[in-house]
């Protein structure tokens, strides 16, 4: 009897073992980062590296010289840009500048949206997937546990993690939760050369952004974080450096947030 209970014994344990490895291995093949559609995850992350910082002193002006948008203010360096009407929204406000040809020379958009951090707490269907994997799966847990509070501590957590991959021992819900962070990356962050870091009187980032365009030669987003938003200023330059560094810099620091 002794000898059939061992054999009882191993079988269970045998059966528990295969079951749980069975578990783990389809979920580790269901929540594959390689099974998404998209290919931008790894080119992404590998360029969220901060470059350098810039430090923003605020420089108040008389009122007329602001140019103003929603509770933004910024010095208006844009008398010769045209106000494209017809991509104005609630939500921002575009200036190109022309030069006698017509033909574009650069372009200012001024905005307000919401942090990466606050769009990866909501829900995943606004991201336009169908897939059961996206959707059935919540990342403000994940967010909360691993200390990332705004979208400068999202960027440094990626690119400490970026060859963190699922395995047999990784549990089920950090397969779901690494799944759904890749794809949230993946569709929702530019391609970009690096980042810049702001600090002082506003605190920030800029994104320094690849163009696919052969035309433009750079394009950099200064993206502040304000009052759990996000206020961008984007910078387009074609075929030269209109706005160079110095000149962002300048314009960066007159911005007032009321």
């Amino acid at each position: 009897m002794k000898r059939k209970k061992k054999v009882f014994i191993i079988i269970g344990l045998l059966l528990v073992i295969c079951v749980y490895f069975g578990y783990k291995g389809f979920n580790l093949f269901y929540y594959n980062i390689n099974n998404l559609t998209t290919e931008n995850y790894d080119s992404i992350v590998n360029n969220l590296t901060i470059k350098d910082t810039i430090t923003i002193n605020t420089k108040k002006l008389e009122s007329d010289d602001y140019l103003t948008f929603r509770n933004i203010k910024v010095k208006n360096e844009f008398s010769n840009f045209k106000l494209l009407e017809n991509q104005v929204s609630d939500n921002n406000i575009k200036y190109a500048l022309y030069d006698e040809n017509n033909n574009l020379k650069a372009s200012f958009w001024m905005g307000i949206t919401d942090s990466y951090v606050n769009l990866f707490k909501t829900d995943a269907t606004l991201f336009g997937t169908e897939d059961k994997r996206i959707n059935n799966t919540n990342l403000t847990n994940f967010l909360d546990k691993n200390n990332i509070k705004n979208d400068i501590d999202l960027f440094k957590y990626l690119e400490k993690n970026k060859n963190v991959k699922n395995n047999i021992f990784t549990s089920v819900k950090e397969m779901k939760e690494n799944y759904l962070l890749q794809f949230m990356v993946s569709v929702a962050i530019p391609q970009i050369e690096n980042i810049t870091l702001i600090d002082g009187d506003y605190q920030g980032y800029i994104f320094n952004m690849k163009s696919e365009n052969d035309n433009i030669s750079s394009i950099r987003e200064a993206r502040i974080l304000f009052n759990d938003k996000v206020y961008t200023f984007l910078f387009l330059n074609k075929n030269n450096e209109y706005f160079n560094n110095d000149y962002i810099q300048n314009i960066l620091n007159t911005i007032v947030i009321d």
